[in-house]
């Protein structure tokens, strides 16, 4: 496949999505996007932030900000209202022992997003997001399966 941007000029004509976490898009239409990020829910909560920074420590303390996690389905409006149509959502676990990733039916802690990018801007449906910021605490410690 060949690339029609100039070499000195990588970015011209190219849209950036910024949707966190490190997850920009540089995208043409038909382009993929691929994202992977933490769910917002109480096992994340716990295992994300409580026991992997503060109990094990196998990541630094303050790596993840829990209110800045957010659902699948927030993520997916996200996108489609910013000219996306998300393809697939998938669940997915690391597993610390063998440093390895599987897929998994619960999306309930890390989560992937396959989304395309549409046609031009104006055919997008984007909103605003409201003026006020929604905050929510972790939810109370309750017994979670994956």
């Amino acid at each position: 496949m060949r690339n029609h941007h100039e070499l000195g000029n990588p970015l011209a004509g190219l849209k950036i999505l910024d949707v966190g976490c490190g997850g920009g898009l540089l995208s043409e239409p038909e382009g993929s996007l691929f994202i992977t990020t933490i769910n917002k829910t109480q096992l994340s909560y716990v295992l994300g932030i409580w026991l992997a920074e503060k109990v094990i420590g196998i990541v630094p303390e303050g790596t993840h900000e829990w209110e800045k996690f957010i659902p699948p389905e927030e993520l997916q409006h996200l996108l489609e209202s910013s000219g996306f149509s998300v393809k697939a959502v998938n669940g997915m676990l690391y597993n610390p022992l063998t440093g390895a990733w599987s897929w998994r039916e619960s999306r309930s802690l890390n989560y992937a997003v396959h989304a395309v990018k549409c046609g031009s801007p104006g055919e997008w449906d984007y909103t605003e997001p409201s003026a006020e910021p929604q905050h929510q605490e972790p939810p109370a410690t309750t017994s979670t399966s994956l």
